[in-house]
């Protein structure tokens, strides 16, 4: 049987000197790290020179689309880039729904891309089919990130998909993000910055090549069985008429109704978690806005916006300007409590910070963009700010985790103090804080222990782990327990998984997936052998070896520290018991967390009997 699902070439583009290659894909390396993320992390951990500055030249990015992306099984459009983050100083991964760009890329005959150096002037990267070329991208720099897009689209047509970034990134502000196809985020952590860097505004794909399935009739009924089951779900209709507005519903349902112009759906994604909204009425009324999800519109209402048409607005400016929204707002709440102390004197301060205006928070905006005075050192960030004002200003910044602000948690703009996985996750990704579920019961929820069995073998969990996860389960005179640290393990493992096959991991539909399932989708789309614990065992090798590559830069457990303000009054529970949760019990979740993976259970370093086990010693 011939192999498929791969694209079977990976793209190497020096923008130093303008050289183009393509190498053929390893086959042997791909199957051993599943594909996609997998893969991504391998060539990131085999290019990435040990003490790389982030925003150097030869700090490289490298994007990956996975094996199964390409095909038609629902939601499997997944990107992922890994490269040297400015804001954290790891080595880490940054994910996007693909939108049109993820499929195109792969249709365009190239399962990864490496771009390495900097360009002497603007240029944006043209990929259609076996055409690469470096082009100017001269009249593109100066725009924000969907006038990019659209400019793009007027040039090449539909479909083209488009990666870009807006004036932050070109201005090197190191929480600039990138976006996709003008409507989803790519990069929390400085992705937008180190285009900037290289001089790369853009990178657009068109693809026409079509992806082989090894084995089609397998293929074909399992794909039709999958389907049937997601047009089965009793919650589909209300999926796609309300995103994620039926989940977090901090939007009232009549309000999302009357801006809602249309949803936008990833490349076969049954589900469309994205919008396009237009607001009806009021000063900004026919603004027209597309957006990863309508709850990121209302970012500034946590803040302190009364109107949600002014939040909207805001929102626009900001992901214009490539900004990442939810460390803007952290920053500028960070500098008004500075300012409203007197450490930052007043004579810097060019305008009044008001986190619940939009006059004031669109200027500074502008001002951080392009790093006009005060600006300049907001744009440097949490770690900026704690340079330039001193010890004094540690007392009023938020819990921070390796250098930005948590989504959620005590000072934080998310509401949520049950401490499970994506809690605890915040500080042991490497990338750092992100929104991210990876299937775990615990995300947003507070459900009963004896549901999480039926979670835990979904994402493909060995059965001789419950226990350790859920010590007492089964026993009636033990207490109930859930031992968060452990869990995670296999929340990052089953992340691994649907992130190296291309599978969206939002939970609106990797409900619906499994491990047994993909292990199956694996084998009929590739043509290569694979069972359940065949996944597990490539997840731990390509998790350790980002592990690895981190601990190669230096992460140590000063870096994974859990903030002593997550532990003042009010600060995180127990997720099963809403008791105060202690310091010294997180610091145990940290080292179960490590003991799970196998690794050292005091200090995280994989040992050399493990490596051994993984195949990854020679690294």
């Amino acid at each position: 049987m011939s192999v498929g699902g791969f694209a079977d070439r990976v793209l190497h583009v020096d923008l130093t000197d303008g050289r183009i290659d393509k190498h053929p894909l390893d086959l042997d390396l791909a199957q051993r790290f599943i594909g996609g993320l997998g893969l991504t992390i391998k060539l990131a951990y085999d290019t990435i020179l040990p003490g790389t500055d982030p925003l150097s030249p030869e700090n490289p990015i490298v994007l990956g689309a996975g094996p199964l992306v390409g095909t038609n099984l629902p939601s499997t459009s997944r990107l992922y880039a890994v490269t040297k983050l400015p804001t954290s100083g790891t080595i880490g991964w940054c994910g996007s729904g693909g939108v049109n760009f993820g499929y195109l890329f792969k249709n365009a005959g190239y399962d990864h891309l490496i771009i390495k150096g900097r360009a002497d002037r603007p240029v944006y990267l043209k990929i259609i089919d076996d055409e690469v070329e470096i082009c100017d991208a001269a009249h593109l720099w100066g725009k924000g990130a969907e006038e990019t897009s659209e400019a793009l689209w007027m040039e090449l047509g539909h479909p083209t998909g488009v990666m870009t970034m807006g004036q932050a990134g070109e201005n090197l502000v190191p929480f600039s993000i990138a976006f996709i196809d003008r409507i989803a985020t790519l990069g929390r952590g400085g992705l937008g910055a180190i285009m900037g860097a290289k001089n790369l505004k853009a990178i657009v794909v068109k693809g026409t090549r079509g992806i082989k399935v090894a084995d089609r009739k397998r293929y074909k009924g399992l794909s039709e069985d999958f389907l049937q089951t997601i047009r089965s779900y009793p919650y589909l209709k209300e999926w796609q008429d309300l995103g994620l507005v039926k989940s977090f519903p901090m939007i009232p349902k009549e309000t999302y109704y009357g801006m809602k112009k249309r949803r936008i759906a990833c490349v076969s994604c049954p589900i469309g978690c994205k919008d396009v909204i237009e607001i009806p009425d009021g000063d900004f009324k026919g603004l027209v806005k597309c957006t990863s999800s309508v709850l990121n519109l209302y970012t500034p209402v946590l803040y302190g916006f009364k109107d949600h048409r002014e939040s909207i607005r805001c929102m626009a400016t900001i992901d214009q300007y490539g900004l990442d929204a939810f460390e803007f707002f952290g920053l500028m709440s960070f500098a008004k409590a500075l300012a409203d102390h007197g450490i930052i004197p007043p004579e810097q301060l060019d305008e009044e910070i008001a986190t619940d205006s939009l006059a004031s928070m669109e200027g500074w905006a502008r001002k951080i963009t392009y790093r006009e005075g005060l600006g300049d050192i907001l744009a440097r960030g949490f770690k900026g700010i704690l340079e330039e004002f001193g010890k004094e200003a540690e007392t009023y910044a938020p819990p921070l985790v390796k250098g930005m602000q948590p989504y959620v948690g005590p000072g934080a703009a998310l509401s949520w103090d049950l401490f499970g996985t994506m809690e605890l996750g915040q500080v042991l990704d490497p990338r750092g804080p992100h929104v991210g579920a990876s299937g775990s019961p615990t995300y947003f929820d507070r459900r009963p222990l004896e549901v999480f069995p039926r979670h835990l073998t979904r994402m493909g969990v060995p059965e001789e782990a419950f226990e350790r996860i859920l010590p007492g389960l089964n026993s009636p005179d033990q207490e109930e327990e859930l031992r968060v640290g452990r869990l995670l393990k296999y929340s990052h493992a089953w992340f691994s998984i649907l992130g190296s096959l291309g599978i969206c991991a939002r939970g609106a539909i990797n409900r619906f997936y499994n491990a047994s399932l993909c292990a199956q989708f694996y084998e009929a789309v590739t043509g290569i052998e694979m069972d359940v614990d065949q996944l597990r065992r490539r997840a731990d090798r390509l998790w350790t070896l980002l592990r690895m590559a981190n601990i190669r830069e230096g992460l140590d457990q000063k870096a994974e520290a859990l903030p002593h303000k997550w532990f003042s009054k009010p600060g995180f529970k127990r997720y099963t018991t809403e008791e105060p949760l202690g310091l010294q019990e997180g610091e145990e979740m940290i080292e179960d967390y490590y003991d799970e993976w196998g690794w050292e259970r005091k200090t995280g370093i994989p040992s050399p009997q493990l490596l051994e086990k993984l195949g990854l010693k020679e690294n």
